[in-house]
């Protein structure tokens, strides 16, 4: 099941009550639980109403796109274990070193989490509008 009709499903709702609640059709919304249309070129607008009425964190909903960049995945999961491992080590035995070590590790976490979730907003929401050259000015 994909985990938009898990969502709507979840929260007890048909197809046509969530493309009503959401400003879409119920064709639309079919299309994307199957994948014939992707989640990712749904107008932002849509998307957001989406992840209000699902209660659905837009990167859950978004799960596949997250495989879209293997290097921000990378430092992500990398900085997710070094505040593991930081952690478990001051848990352990708390000292000063340790606890400054954590509190790097901590913001580096951060910036990993806010490149990742800013890189995949910009592949989410793309213009679907086809891109023009400078405009012209009409003569006469």
């Amino acid at each position: 099941m994909g985990s938009l009709r898990g969502f709507r499903l979840r929260i007890g709702m048909t197809q046509a009550e969530l493309a009503e609640a959401i400003g879409t059709t119920q064709s639309h919304v079919s299309e994307y639980e199957s994948g014939a249309r992707r989640l990712e070129s749904m107008p932002a607008l849509q998307f957001v109403r989406l992840i209000t009425v699902l209660d659905a964190s837009p990167s859950l909903l978004l799960a596949d796109v997250k495989r879209t960049y293997p290097d921000l995945q990378d430092d992500l999961r990398d900085a997710r274990a070094d505040v593991a491992r930081l952690r478990r080590a001051y848990a352990a035995e708390p000292d000063d070193d340790t606890l400054r070590r954590l509190v790097d590790a901590e913001i580096r976490l951060g910036w990993a989490q806010r490149d990742w979730e800013a890189e995949t907003r910009r592949a989410t929401f793309k213009d679907p509008r086809p891109e023009r050259g400078p405009a012209r000015r009409r003569r006469g």
